[in-house]
């Protein structure tokens, strides 16, 4: 997917300038227009904006974040056994639109925005560092949560600055970057580190077209994932959320035999499955904003404030993705959410 050209108005804050990021990334758009801005949030913010428009035009917003630089890990994402699981908002919205995301009934606008003050994250970072909760465990921190940071690494190289970040912590700081990309070309130059792990989500081709609109095919993600692995990357498989379409035991085990047979098991750190899941609300707010999709029309169960499968569901579609795995990876190295 070709970013280069996808926006055609950067609003920018005020202070945040002559930022060193923000001068890479406006760089890159020379022809766009630039708006100055007292605070993104009076645009993206502002009322009566349209999400489902906004999407095939999107907008790039810089500001600079001004509190919160890291979050408690969510319950509604794995935690890799870690008892100090912590993510931080780089960027709000991603440059991919799959049907089932969560940020669609997050935020009611589809722009772009991109904090631009590093600097503060990293101190906010070290901070927690010193005062995380189990001394005995490195701090564990996801920083492509709630976006997709590596799809974005040609427009701001965030994936860069943090792996050269990740240099000086190791032993103090776990990072994850998940991803559905088939981008490893912008990290392929880097000096792999014992403490980034590399995340691709995978889905089998037919719900790439379905529902995860914009994204690379299974076959690229798994090209790229390889290329990684070859390189001395440490790398996770996530597949998650396994959806019950038509054909669906099929379509999954096609998706791990390609895996399979294109990287080496043995050398993949691990491997985490789940199921789909929202926030109630969130999910109210996705079918009123968004044309009709048939996921948010089927059976689904309530549960602690959330949407999901029921039970016997959740087991039927993990553990028939589990089973295909095994042999292959270790069972302890098969997470199930």
């Amino acid at each position: 997917m070709n970013l280069a050209s996808s926006y055609s108005h950067i609003y920018i804050e005020e202070g945040v300038r002559n930022l060193p990021f923000s001068v890479e990334i406006l760089q890159k758009f020379p022809k766009a227009q630039i708006v100055s801005v007292e605070d993104y949030k009076q645009v993206f913010n502002r009322g009566s904006q349209s999400f489902e428009q906004q999407k095939r035009s999107p907008k790039l917003l810089l500001a600079a974040k001004k509190e919160q630089f890291i979050y408690d890990g969510s319950r509604f994402v794995q935690d890799a056994d870690n008892p100090n699981f912590f993510y931080n908002a780089l960027s709000l919205n991603c440059a991919y639109d799959c049907a089932y995301c969560y940020l669609q009934g997050m935020y009611s606008s589809a722009n772009q925005v991109c904090f631009v003050n590093l600097d503060n994250y990293f101190d906010a970072t070290n901070l927690a560092i010193r005062k995380r909760p189990s001394k005995d465990y490195p701090l564990y921190l996801c920083i492509s949560y709630d976006t997709d940071l590596l799809a974005f690494e040609s427009v701001a190289p965030y994936c860069r600055e943090w792996i050269r970040f990740c240099a000086t912590k190791e032993g103090e700081l776990d990072v994850e970057i998940r991803t559905k990309s088939a981008n490893f070309a912008q990290l392929s130059k880097l000096k792999p580190q014992a403490n980034v792990i590399l995340a691709w989500s995978l889905s089998p081709d037919s719900i790439c077209e379905t529902y995860e609109h914009k994204t690379p095919t299974l076959r690229s993600r798994i090209k790229s994932l390889t290329e990684a692995v070859k390189k001395g990357w440490r790398v996770r498989i996530c597949i998650d959320p396994i959806l019950p379409i038509s054909g669906w035991q099929e379509a999954y085990s096609g998706l791990v035999e390609e895996v399979l047979q294109s990287v080496d098991a043995s050398e993949l750190l691990d491997v985490h499955l789940g199921v789909f899941r929202m926030n109630s609300d969130f999910f109210a707010n996705v079918r009123k904003r968004r044309a009709p999709v048939d996921l948010f029309y089927r059976k689904w169960e309530r549960k602690d404030g959330a949407i999901t499968h029921s039970d016997v569901e959740r087991e039927e579609l993990s553990q028939y993705v589990a089973a295909l795995f095994s042999g292959h990876v270790d069972t302890d190295r098969i997470r199930i959410w």
